[in-house]
């Protein structure tokens, strides 16, 4: 749940961060991947399902948690559930954006993020890629800035 304290992000401060989100029709969910997919050439994805009750899912979303970039955009369409990115800008400030259900985000390559799910719902979406090794987590050095928790 938003804190009431915290501004929206506006299209344009995405935009510029190099950003991208949007949303897209639940039912018509595998569309869109492929239509993902053929813009970008990949041929693989992900299907992803988590429940915070689980303790491998929960140790993968520790992870998730702690600040890391890949070598290549991280794509994720989402079906179930809502969590919180929190990405770095270029100028090394924090930028956090919502997502549920419905919507999908682009977090540029080698860009630092971390991603919290809530722990009320279980957690679904499908993250299309383009090789294995580009999604690789590159992770910071952690410590109190770095962490989520």
């Amino acid at each position: 749940m938003r804190a009431e304290d915290e501004i929206e992000c506006t299209d344009a401060e995405l935009q510029a961060e190099g950003i991208r989100c949007g949303s897209f029709d639940l039912a018509a969910a595998a569309l869109a991947v492929q239509r993902i997919r053929a813009e970008r050439g990949w041929t693989e994805q992900e299907d992803v399902c988590r429940d915070a009750s689980k303790p491998r899912d929960e140790a993968e979303s520790a992870r998730e948690a702690d600040e890391h970039c890949h070598l290549a955009d991280e794509v994720r369409l989402f079906l179930e559930g809502q969590g919180v990115y929190d990405i770095r800008c270029v100028n090394d400030e924090w930028m956090r954006v919502w997502v549920g259900a419905g919507d999908l985000i682009v977090v540029p390559a080698r860009r630092y993020h971390r991603f919290v799910a809530s722990k009320a719902v279980a957690l679904r979406y499908v993250q299309p890629y383009g090789g294995r090794h580009l999604l690789m987590q590159l992770y910071r050095v952690s410590d109190d800035r770095t962490r989520a928790f």
